[in-house]
């Protein structure tokens, strides 16, 4: 008896342990140093910020994502912490600007590529192109927080490992050894910032000797990540491969399906350093000389955090040049399909209804299509990484092995949809946001849809499909994991290397008693 006292005490002190890690072992070792300070769960430790492991980062990245940007921007100046892509607000667009043509100056100085022309050093940098360098740094790490996390260097510690993220990937070394991994980078002839590109050609070289999407040792103290990009058709809206748009509109008002109809289809652009990390793409409606609607797609693998999201910005542009969010009267966005796709081997969903619609804790068949449904009783809604975030799950198998994405997008407008639009009449209920999985036997369908957000008095919109420092790994059962006497038929997913992705989505924004925004269609 007494042995198990002793041992309810251990276990009980050994959770409050873990409980409190992040905080403790964050404190700085000698209060006097002022290489390490205190930043709430983080600390700034040789310029970088430091966790003593992922927990505590996934906390600190948590907790930023909900700040504002005028917080986060008091939050890290305090401490004198420069991030990769400051948070621009309405007060500091000067400073900004300033800093980052600073940073380059000072990149250039320090002669960031080994063996460079010490003639082309640069003394001074003008607006435009500080202003074009804060654009690249925004799209080559898609995700906001992150980006205000990594130092001015693409840098972050966690634990005695330094990471560094650069144009042709992520590298990964022990604290001890990082003149080791910049002597790499110098004599390899790869930047060591992401203001200065690697020559293409030497990019290129590299990126196609190194293995993508898993982790691999270049030698003892150098570790390489980098994700396979996906190089998509972009879509252009006309003729007979142009986007499917349903002949019944989402549940918004009418002069807003119209307002949207209306919409042209924005040029996608790209990181000029490429999608490195995976992809973001991005259009907008620059509609004023001064005022544009951005619309974002960002889906990336960044080893610590995995960050898959859509965004709508309204945005001014002040007296710096730069780009900074600001209320619209009405600001919205919906997400006519999120893709993905995912190969697997030939296999059919067996002992199930070839359609089951996931809604109110129970599971319906649909009996004729869409005109009739039958409720077979209470079901849990099968796993999805974003499952919490949606009304509700349509699940079909089907016989078609060649379906396409916009074939898929059809079948739900055209038959699926009409079934949700019903059940919602049935419990009154107005349903914005499910997901479309459709199994071919060879190929499994995942398709995300939003037609719910129009707001007032916003600057940004965003949906995140966001598992932190989780992995965005699932295993997807059909039918819930009940197979009616039949076989359970489970798949596991990755949604951060599907086989394809797709996007169709638009951004929309009333200001000064106009409507403004563009459609992001990427198949």
């Amino acid at each position: 008896m007494k042995n198990r006292k002793y041992l309810i005490v251990f276990v009980t002190l050994s959770i409050c342990a873990i409980l409190n890690a992040c905080r403790e072992e964050l404190q700085p070792v000698n209060e006097q140093q002022e290489a390490k300070i205190t930043i709430q769960d983080g600390t700034v430790k040789n310029g970088r910020l430091y966790f003593p492991n992922k927990e505590c980062l996934k906390e600190f990245y948590t907790d930023l994502k909900t700040m504002s940007d005028k917080d986060i921007v008091n939050y890290l100046d305090k401490n004198n912490f420069e991030s990769l892509r400051p948070v621009i607000t309405e007060e500091n667009g000067r400073e900004v600007i300033e800093k980052i043509k600073q940073r380059k100056v000072r990149f250039s100085e320090n002669n960031s590529i080994e063996g460079k022309d010490n003639s082309a050093k640069l003394t001074t940098i003008d607006d435009d192109e500080a202003l074009a360098d804060l654009d690249d740094l925004e799209e080559i790490i898609g995700d906001d927080a992150y980006s205000a996390m990594l130092n001015g260097e693409a840098e972050i510690q966690v634990a005695d490992k330094i990471y560094k993220y650069t144009d042709v990937g992520l590298f990964i070394t022990p604290e001890s050894t990082y003149n080791v991994l910049v002597n790499y980078l110098d004599v390899n002839s790869i930047s060591r910032n992401l203001l200065e590109p690697t020559d293409v050609i030497v990019a290129q070289g590299f990126v196609e000797s190194q293995p993508s999407d898993k982790l691999v040792s270049i030698n003892k103290n150098i570790e390489y990540y980098r994700v396979m990009p996906m190089e998509l058709e972009i879509g252009d809206g006309g003729g007979g491969g142009g986007p499917y748009y349903p002949p019944t509109n989402p549940p918004v008002q009418d002069n807003i399906a119209q307002i949207v109809e209306a919409l042209k289809i924005g040029e996608v652009r790209k990181p000029r350093l490429g999608n490195i990390f995976g992809t973001t793409w991005e259009t907008d409606d620059t509609y004023e000389s001064k005022r544009r609607v951005k619309v974002k797609f960002y889906s990336q693998d960044l080893w610590l955090v995995y960050a898959i999201g859509c965004k709508v910005k309204h945005q001014y542009k002040g007296w710096t040049g730069l780009w900074r969010k600001e209320n619209a009267d009405k600001l919205g966005i919906g997400i006519n399909s999120i893709s993905w796709s995912f190969s697997h081997p030939v296999h059919f969903a067996e002992g199930l209804p070839g359609q089951r619609y996931f809604f109110e804790n129970r599971v319906f068949t649909s009996l004729d299509q869409y005109y009739n449904y039958r409720d077979m009783g209470p079901a849990k809604m099968p796993s999805l990484p974003f499952e919490k975030k949606i009304d509700g799950i349509i699940e079909w198998v089907v016989d078609a092995s060649t379906l396409t994405t916009e074939q898929v997008r059809k079948l739900f407008y055209d038959q699926a949809w009409k079934q949700v639009l019903k059940l919602g009449e049935k419990h009154n209920k107005k349903y914005t946001k499910v997901a479309f999985i459709v199994d071919t036997g060879t190929l499994t369908h995942i398709q995300y849809f939003d037609f719910s957000a129009i707001q007032d008095n916003q600057d940004v919109i965003e949906r995140v499909f966001d598992w932190g420092i989780a992995t965005p790994q699932v295993t997807y059962t059909f039918g819930g994991g009940v197979g009616n006497g039949g076989n359970i038929t489970s798949y596991k997913f990755d949604f951060n290397h599907p086989t394809a992705t797709a996007v169709n989505m638009y951004g929309i924004a009333k200001k000064n008693g106009g409507w403004h925004g563009a459609k992001l269609i990427v198949k």
